[in-house]
C-alpha cells in the first residue's frame, strides 16, 4: 500500500516544496502563538522566538538599516500587518543586487506568509512570484558557477547561458553529488518558465482580493447556501457567502499553480470544507490542486529525481479520496449541473491514472475498476452536458484497451 503522504528526496533541499510549505505553516502557528502574548512578554519576546513572525530574519544580511528596522518593530507588534510584510521584503530586495540564497530564502517565506495566514491579493501574489523567482535564478545560477569552479564534468546538457566562469564567489548550497545538482538546476529552470504564466494568470483572471476576516468570518457562521457547486439547500446570507466563495475559489485557481503555495491552497480549501459537510466544491478545490502537485512530481521525475516516481501512487491517491467524498455528495441516476466539476474532472483524474498507470504501480484490476468508476461518472455528466461526450470516447477506449490487453494475457497463458 502506497504511503499516506509523498517523501522528499534529501538531496535536493533547495527544492522540496513541501517542506517549505511545512515551513510556513510552522511560521503561522508561532504567528498565533505571538499574538496571544500580551504585555511584557510580547515586548521582550522569547529566546525561541521565530525570526520569521516579525520578519528580522532579514536583518541577518542587512543590518544597521533603519527602514528595515522600522518594519520589523511593526510586524513585532502586529504580525498580521500585510503592508508592513511587503514593505520588508520590497526593501530587503532593493537594499542591494546580490543577496545569498538563504535572504533570497527567507525573502521567499516572507511574501508567502500572508497567503498561508489567509490574505490573497494580485499585489501579493505577484511579490511572491517575484521573490520565488529571483531564488530559483539565485540556486540555479549558484549551482552552475559552482558546477564551474570544480571544473565539473557533471555540465553536459546544462544550460550555461548567462553564467559568469570567472565570478569566483561560490555558496555552499548543501547539495554535494552532481545528479542532484543537475536535477536542482533542472526543477528551478522549469519552475522559473511556468512563472510568467502565473503572472498572466493573477492579472487576468484574479479580479478579486480575498482576506484572512472574510474566511473566518464565513466560516464562524459554520453553514453554507447552495453555491455553484452545488450544497445545502439551507440559505445563509447567500449572496455574501457565495461572493466570499468565488473568491475563494479564484485564489485557489491561483494557488495551485505555485507549489510553494500549495499548501495555502489546501488550507484554505478545508477552512471552506467547515462551512457545510454536504458542499462539494471544497474537495473538488482540494481534488485540483492534489493533481497539480501530482503534475510536479512528474516533473521531478523528468528532472532526474528517481524519489519522486514513489510519491505519484501516494499523491494521486490524495487527489481520489478527495473526488470520491465529492462524489458521495453527489447523485448519477439524477444529476444536476452544479455535479458537473465533480462528475467530470473525477473522470479526467481516472483517465491520467489510466495514461500513467505504470507510475502508479496500479494492478490490472485496480486500475480496470478506477476507469469504470470514471466512465460511470462522466455517463451522468454527459446527460446533463453532451460537451463532455469526446471525454466519455476517451473512456471507452481506455477500457476497451484494458480489455484487450487482458484477452491478450490470458491467451499467452493457455498457449503455454
Amino acid at each position: 500500500m502506497a504511503d499516506k503522504e509523498p517523501k522528499e528526496n534529501q538531496k535536493t533541499p533547495n527544492v522540496n516544496f513541501i517542506s517549505f510549505q511545512k515551513q510556513l505553516r510552522g511560521i503561522v502557528k508561532d504567528v498565533k502563538e505571538h499574538n496571544k502574548k500580551t504585555g511584557l512578554k510580547k515586548i521582550f519576546g522569547s529566546k525561541t522566538e521565530n525570526l520569521h513572525v516579525n520578519g528580522s530574519i532579514l536583518q541577518k544580511d542587512i543590518p544597521d538599516n533603519k527602514e528595515i528596522s522600522k518594519y520589523v518593530k511593526q510586524l513585532d507588534k502586529e504580525p498580521n500587518n500585510v503592508e508592513s510584510r511587503l514593505m520588508l521584503v520590497n526593501t530587503v530586495l532593493n537594499a542591494r543586487k546580490d543577496h545569498s540564497l538563504s535572504t533570497h530564502l527567507n525573502l521567499m517565506l516572507q511574501a508567502a506568509l500572508p497567503v498561508y495566514l489567509g490574505d490573497i491579493t494580485p499585489t501579493i501574489i505577484q511579490i511572491v512570484v517575484h521573490t520565488y523567482r529571483s531564488y530559483l535564478e539565485c540556486l540555479g545560477n549558484i549551482h552552475k558557477q559552482n558546477m564551474m569552479a570544480i571544473k565539473s564534468t557533471a555540465l553536459k546538457n546544462v544550460n550555461m547561458k548567462g553564467i559568469d566562469v570567472n565570478d569566483e564567489k561560490t555558496e555552499d548550497t548543501h547539495v554535494k553529488d552532481s545528479e542532484s545538482i543537475k536535477t536542482e538546476i533542472k526543477i528551478a529552470e522549469s519552475l522559473i518558465e511556468n512563472c510568467d504564466s502565473v503572472i498572466q494568470s493573477v492579472k487576468t483572471k484574479m479580479t478579486a482580493t480575498l482576506s484572512h476576516e472574510e474566511i473566518e468570518e464565513l466560516t464562524a457562521e459554520g453553514k453554507a447556501s447552495s453555491s455553484m457547486f452545488g450544497g445545502s439547500e439551507e440559505k445563509v446570507n447567500p449572496n455574501k457567502q457565495n461572493l466570499i466563495i468565488g473568491k475563494a475559489v479564484q485564489a485557489i485557481e491561483i494557488l495551485k499553480q505555485i507549489p510553494l503555495l500549495q499548501g495555502a491552497g489546501l488550507d484554505l480549501a478545508k477552512q471552506l470544507g467547515r462551512i457545510d459537510s454536504k458542499l462539494t466544491y471544497p474537495l473538488v478545490m482540494e481534488g485540483r490542486i492534489q493533481m497539480q502537485a501530482l503534475k510536479y512530481q512528474l516533473l521531478r521525475i523528468e528532472s532526474g529525481d528517481r524519489i519522486a516516481r514513489d510519491n505519484m501512487a501516494p499523491v494521486y491517491n490524495l487527489a481520489l479520496v478527495a473526488y470520491r467524498k465529492a462524489l458521495k455528495l453527489t447523485s448519477k441516476s439524477t444529476p444536476k449541473k452544479a455535479d458537473l466539476p465533480v462528475l467530470t474532472e473525477f473522470g479526467n483524474m481516472t483517465h491520467y491514472g489510466y495514461i500513467h498507470r505504470d507510475l502508479m504501480r496500479f494492478t490490472e484490476e485496480g486500475v480496470k475498476t478506477l476507469v469504470k468508476l470514471g466512465k460511470d461518472s462522466v455517463d451522468a455528466a454527459v446527460t446533463v452536458d453532451e460537451s463532455f461526450v469526446p471525454l466519455q470516447k476517451r473512456l471507452e477506449s481506455s477500457m476497451t484497451q484494458l480489455f484487450q490487453n487482458e484477452t491478450q494475457a490470458n491467451s499467452k497463458v493457455r498457449f503455454n
